[in-house]
């Protein structure tokens, strides 16, 4: 049994584009306090600190988001091993294997092992979650990658999926990795055995990662040696020589290595993760208040009740609005559209029935819809159950005045 610990990699340089207008380029949906005073950031730093387990950190972010992360440490008091500040993002491949270099050319990586972890997912059960790590450490594959998957509760076309060979082993041999599927394939798969999400945490040997690396893409590999070269390696902090930087493919880890290496395992983990990667899952957080989220609250925003339920506006600015739709079964707005706007629609409950111009389409939780400016629209929910949805509109006025009202059933002609 292998005492080792993990160095954790933080992933902490991702815009949160699917969270727009709450998550922006200035301030993504990592840093966002979203739990009282805390952060996903704040909460994975506070994650690792199990010595037991974990050595110092080592944080990947982009240089603009320098003051965001240093805020973060002062909160939660975490020291790090190095912070690497991108010039700009090149997607993930850069990010594990340049800090992987780096310690094996200041001698630190004979052997040591690593955690890489997104910081913008939500896991509630840390507990659960250094169980599953001691397994990884406790049956530590010095020659392989080890995911750890999640046990689908439900047909997600939002995750990729893992597949493995049975096993009475904690960690089970992969056999196959499955893109993000459409929902007739999510419902498949959440019925076969041995499937499970692919969370993006993984544990690897750092001087294996270095060598498949060096084998397999020689290229990148002499390309990120010059960018080491260049730099003080015995600075807390590591800035990548920008023009050198520039001349790096858009790579993820996933397509330039996970999928390519023929020797990957995983682990199970149970600890109540999510990625809160769109609207629809943080939407399903935000009604399980033992979580303590806290983008809104019950009665914290005027409700608006209309004859087919009710909305809520959660944000607003000048180019954006954020609304929550309540439409209660076998109602339907008005057929209408918008001079001034347009409107994206993300399902978090229920099934709706859209029509878009002339094409009628149903919608079911975690899809979505754009309804561009001056295109007829209308949504319904022709089902018992309550349809909620979360409305994004953008364009330069949202004042409900801005509607062209074609068909409704209450009778209305101003506003709906």
């Amino acid at each position: 049994m292998s005492s080792k610990k993990f160095r954790p990699i933080i992933l902490a340089g991702g815009s949160g584009k699917r969270l727009w207008p709450l998550s922006t380029k200035e301030k993504p949906k990592q840093f966002l306090e979203l739990f009282g005073d805390l952060s996903l950031f704040d909460l994975t730093l506070q994650r690792i600190n199990n010595r037991n387990l974990f050595t110092e950190p080592i944080i990947v972010t982009s240089k603009s988001y320098l003051p965001l992360v240093e805020e973060s440490l002062d909160k939660t008091g975490i020291e790090v091993e190095k912070i690497y500040l991108e010039p700009e993002s090149k997607n993930t491949y850069y990010a594990l294997a340049l800090p992987i270099l780096v310690s094996i050319e200041l001698n630190r990586s004979k052997g040591e092992r690593y955690l890489a972890m997104p910081s913008d997912h939500y896991i509630p059960y840390n507990k659960s979650f250094y169980e599953s790590c001691s397994v990884i450490r406790d049956q530590f594959r010095e020659d392989a990658l080890t995911l750890m998957g999640i046990v689908p509760d439900k047909a997600s076309t939002e995750y990729g999926y893992i597949s493995f060979k049975s096993s009475y082993d904690g960690l089970k041999q992969v056999d196959s990795f499955i893109e993000k599927p459409n929902l007739e394939r999510a419902k498949l798969l959440l019925k076969q055995p041995n499937t499970l999400w692919n969370s993006g945490m993984f544990c690897f040997e750092g001087n294996w990662l270095k060598n498949e690396i060096k084998i397999h893409n020689p290229k990148v590999y002499s390309r990120l040696n010059e960018i080491v070269s260049r730099e003080n390696l015995n600075e807390i902090y590591f800035y990548p020589d920008p023009k050198e930087f520039s001349k790096l493919d858009d790579l993820s880890f996933d397509k330039g290595f996970v999928e390519r290496n023929k020797n990957n395992f995983v682990v199970t983990l149970d600890a109540g993760w999510t990625d809160l990667g769109s609207w629809h899952t943080l939407s399903n957080l935000q009604k399980m208040p033992e979580h303590g989220l806290t983008l809104y609250s019950e009665g914290l925003y005027p409700r608006t009740e209309k004859p087919w339920g009710f909305f809520e506006v959660l944000l607003e600015s000048e180019t954006s609005k954020v609304k929550i739709l309540s439409i209660n079964p076998k109602q339907k707005l008005s057929m209408q559209m918008h001079e001034r706007r347009s409107e994206t629609w993300y399902i978090t409950q229920g099934v709706a029935t859209v029509t878009k111009s002339d094409e009628v389409v149903e919608l079911y939780p975690g899809e979505s819809i754009i309804i561009q400016e001056k295109e007829k629209h209308r949504i319904e929910n022709l089902h018992d159950e309550v349809l909620e949805i979360v409305e994004i509109q953008t364009g330069s006025y949202f004042g409900e005045d801005d509607i062209i009202r074609f068909d409704d059933m209450y009778g209305r002609q101003d506003f709906h």
